[in-house]
């Protein structure tokens, strides 16, 4: 007898930062990239973008999962314990069909208990184009054949962004710790800088990291950036890696650069969280 086997390899993009405006994966373009209920919040708005050339299904979901300290993702297990928003909110459309290049509007309403203890709730809302119903032919396949058993994987592409709701006085501060540069090809000049984010206080960090360069009587170099690094409440130290844009013949082994935590967006040095400084040896 034939035996079937349909897949779902799940491609779940989560946002750990990359950009503070919109973020996009395949067919799916979603805006804002998080989503915080402060203290005086009820509503707020998400915009579901349909990037293809042809109409798609999309699933609108929440999801539990934890930052580990190397920035990935890992799902919450039933019944472990946590700070959540999804049971506070509630949000509309949960299914849609989007034509090619349209959008759609999807509003949340949060709904706090009256009892709601201090502190930071966070869970993912997740975005999921889904395969279309046509993509498998399911006579076809099922047509006994010599091998027996045929297996299709029907990829769903996800995105997902934190919605987070805080409740309370809540505070942070950051700093920066055991930053190192660690060459993958000295000879090439290549090379990335590691560094500790650590958060302290009751509500997640959020900021963008800057690695700047300032030689003598010149302009500094920016020689890295990542926009909109989260280092949320679950978790105090994010191991954080980014690769250096090095200018032709520079020679970081004779250079000091510095490393800066800044507000999100913001250029000017009053927007430092936390900073520290790399010497040569």
């Amino acid at each position: 007898m034939k035996n079937l086997l349909i897949g779902a390899l799940a491609a779940s993009l989560l946002l750990s930062g990359i950009s503070s405006k919109l973020y996009a994966a395949g067919n799916i373009m979603v805006t804002p990239t998080r989503i915080v209920f402060e203290q005086r919040d009820r509503s707020a708005q998400v915009t579901l973008v349909n990037q293809s050339d042809k109409a798609s299904n999309f699933r609108i979901s929440f999801v539990r999962q934890n930052m580990t300290e190397n920035g990935e993702f890992v799902a919450v297990g039933e019944g472990e314990p946590g700070m959540f928003s999804d049971s506070m909110i509630r949000f509309s459309p949960r299914q849609i069909n989007l034509p090619p290049g349209q959008s759609q509007v999807i509003r949340l309403a949060l709904r706090r208990p009256a009892d709601l203890a201090d502190g930071e709730y966070r869970s993912h809302m997740l975005f999921q184009a889904l395969p279309e119903s046509s993509s498998s032919n399911v006579e076809e396949i099922t047509q006994p054949k010599p091998e027996g058993i045929t297996i299709e994987l029907v990829p769903i592409i996800g995105v997902s962004i934190p919605v987070i709701v805080r409740q309370g006085n809540l505070s942070s501060s950051v700093s920066l710790s055991n930053a190192e540069i660690v060459y993958s090809d000295q000879s090439a000049g290549k090379a990335d800088i590691l560094v500790n984010i650590n958060r302290q206080g009751n509500r997640s960090a959020y900021g963008d990291l800057r690695v700047t360069y300032a030689p003598e009587g010149a302009a500094p170099l920016v020689l890295a950036q990542a926009n909109s690094v989260a280092v949320y409440a679950n978790m105090s130290t994010r191991r954080f890696r980014m690769p250096l844009n090095l200018p032709t013949g520079f020679n970081l082994q004779k250079a000091a650069v510095n490393l800066v935590f800044l507000k999100p967006g913001v250029e000017e040095e009053s927007g430092t969280l936390a900073q520290t400084r790399i010497t040569p040896n």
